[in-house]
C-alpha cells in the first residue's frame, strides 16, 4: 500500500506537524497514521478527506481513485 497520507500532505506542502495543527493531533499520531492509516478514527479519516480533497477510500488504499465521490458498485 502507497503511503497515501505522506503524498497527500506533501503535496500540500505540510508538515506533519501543520496537518496535526489543522486536525488537532500531535506530530507522532501524523506518523502512526502514515505507517497504518487503518488505524484512524472514522472522524479524522473525514477531515483527512477534506483537507485533501479525495476519497476515504482513497486514503485507506482501498481504491486508486483519488475523486471523493468514487462511485459506488450496487449488486
Amino acid at each position: 500500500m502507497a503511503n497515501t497520507i505522506a503524498s497527500e500532505r506533501k503535496l500540500l506542502g505540510l508538515s506533519q506537524q501543520q496537518l496535526g495543527e489543522m486536525i488537532g493531533k500531535d506530530r507522532s499520531t501524523i506518523g502512526r497514521w502514515e505507517a497504518n492509516p487503518m488505524i484512524i478514527d472514522g472522524l479524522y479519516l473525514s477531515k483527512l478527506s477534506e483537507i485533501f480533497g479525495c476519497s476515504v477510500d482513497y486514503i485507506l488504499g482501498r481504491t486508486g481513485e483519488r475523486s471523493p465521490y468514487a462511485a459506488l458498485s450496487v449488486s
